[in-house]
């Protein structure tokens, strides 16, 4: 009697984990979802590395070569206004009879010629390289070549008349002392001149009216000019994020823009320009 309730309750035991084993078995093998799973969790995009703020860290970037270049275009939005032609009044054998203005030079592709471009906030006392040659801007047939100048402020250039006929340098601007000085055939035809001060400086001679340049004193390296094409470059200029800024003696100042640069690469900006509804002089 004992042996037989034994083998029964063994009975029932077995049948207990087979059945058991037979849930495992089917939770085991309950097909997977491809969904993801769920999470609280909000991912940022990583922020930009913020350029050297001290002279010290910048040059040490430098140095390092952590650095890369900014280029673009400046480009004119819709048909540009013909060139300027201005009326030569006086000394005509040398001027010549009309002069066209280079105040707003497109080319066929929308490239904006004599756009400056610079960053923003660059630590002070980085060096500038000027190269052996003497920075100028002279006086020929009665037009200031070139006509926009980028100088370093504290570096001297020369201001020369290589006309048959007297001039006058006319420096106007808002941080450095005006200039006015006549130059004539025979005297003061090569002037050494220094601008101490970062300055954007109109450039006229009074004797004929309708000359015209522009000098850019620059505080940093950062600066660039567009050539014929419009196109621009910096180069060496340490990884990190900045302010970059247009500006067109005619056409103004462009918003500025936030650009990021990584080392060793190329980070493309361009700045594109419309005609304004009052010109800037």
């Amino acid at each position: 009697m004992i042996i037989c309730r034994w083998f029964v309750s063994l009975q029932l035991l077995l049948l207990c984990l087979c059945i058991y084993l037979a849930g495992c078995d089917r939770r085991q093998s309950k097909p997977q979802t491809d969904a993801p799973q769920q999470s609280n969790q909000t991912f940022q995009p990583a922020m930009p590395k913020r350029a050297p703020k001290t002279l010290a860290a910048f040059q040490n970037a430098i140095e390092s070569g952590q650095v890369g270049t900014i280029s673009g275009h400046a480009l004119f939005k819709g048909e540009p206004p013909p060139p300027k032609e201005l009326r030569v009044t006086l000394n005509k054998k040398t001027c010549g009879h009309t002069y066209q203005s280079e105040s707003l030079l497109v080319s066929e592709n929308g490239g904006i010629q004599n756009m400056v471009v610079s960053l923003l906030k660059i630590p002070k006392g980085l060096p500038v390289e000027t190269g052996d040659e003497p920075i100028q801007i002279d006086q020929q047939r009665c037009i200031f070549i070139p006509h926009v100048l980028l100088v370093p402020a504290g570096v001297e250039f020369e201001a020369l008349n290589s006309d048959p006929v007297s001039h006058n340098f006319h420096a106007i601007g808002a941080h450095n002392k005006e200039i006015n000085i006549m130059q004539t055939k025979t005297k003061r035809r090569w002037l050494p001149l220094v601008f101490p001060e970062p300055d954007t400086i109109e450039v006229i001679c009074d004797v004929h009216s309708w000359m015209k340049a522009w000098i850019i004193v620059t505080e940093h390296p950062y600066y660039a000019l567009t050539d014929a094409d419009g196109q621009f470059r910096l180069e060496n200029v340490p990884e990190g994020s900045y302010r970059i800024k247009a500006w067109h003696e005619e056409l103004g100042t462009q918003p500025v823009q936030e650009v990021a640069v990584t080392t060793n690469q190329d980070t493309k900006v361009d700045f594109e320009f419309s005609q304004p509804s009052q010109p800037v002089q």
